[in-house]
């Protein structure tokens, strides 16, 4: 499993070391308002659209009640399960022997979500996993964009670009408290458990044995 930002912006070379990655599904979460040209990848058999945001669900948001990212971020888990089942039902058909990227606009907030679904689904430590989502301010430079903004615009501007560790674990831990766990989260989605076991076995092995 891989996760990124948008493709648009590949050159040529980028593109061709893109393609080399051998990607069995390239998973697009962005919306149809998002999409200014075509993707790279449009009309590839391995390229998939599934907006994670739910238009009908959206009505339902209060931006007024979202005080910091992290609001948004439980929100959203509970407003999209629709669309978050389909989009981890197209991992799960993904084929096995090749990679899955996933993407969004900025590759760290829906994209960043749905990676840390999958990994606390698998054990991995919570800490690792909210230093897998910090990492992206980095990358994407968000710490000098801030820099060059007047003084008064940074809180603003911090509120949606930033990749705090508290943020995706207070997402996690919403999901201990309203659903019982990651795993009860997927299966309020509506996912069986042999769906579950398909999205555990992309990350790591695991031993089955007849009963």
């Amino acid at each position: 499993m891989l996760r990124t930002d948008s493709l648009d912006n590949l050159d040529q070379d980028g593109l061709e070391a893109f393609v080399a990655v051998g990607a069995g599904l390239v998973l697009d979460l962005r919306s149809d308002w998002e999409l200014t040209q075509p993707h790279p990848l449009d009309g590839s058999a391995s390229y998939q659209r599934i907006p994670w945001i739910d238009d009908v669900a959206d009505a339902e948001r209060d931006p007024a009640a979202e005080r910091v990212l992290a609001d948004l971020y439980r929100g959203s888990l509970d407003r999209n399960r629709r669309q978050i089942a389909k989009a981890l039902r197209a991992v799960t058909a993904a084929p096995v022997d090749a990679p899955v990227v996933v993407h969004c606009k900025s590759g760290k907030d829906r994209t960043g979500l749905l990676i840390a679904l999958l990994l606390d689904l698998v054990g991995v430590p919570r800490e690792v996993i909210a230093d897998d989502y910090a990492v992206s301010e980095e990358l994407l430079g968000i710490p000098a964009r801030l820099a060059e903004l007047p003084e008064d615009e940074r809180p603003a501007a911090a509120f949606y670009s930033r990749t705090l560790p508290s943020t995706i674990l207070d997402s996690l831990d919403h999901l201990d408290h309203a659903y019982g766990g990651v795993r009860s989260y997927l299966g309020a989605l509506g996912l069986s458990d042999a769906e579950i076991h398909q999205l555990a076995t992309r990350l790591v092995e695991v031993d089955v044995q007849a009963v």
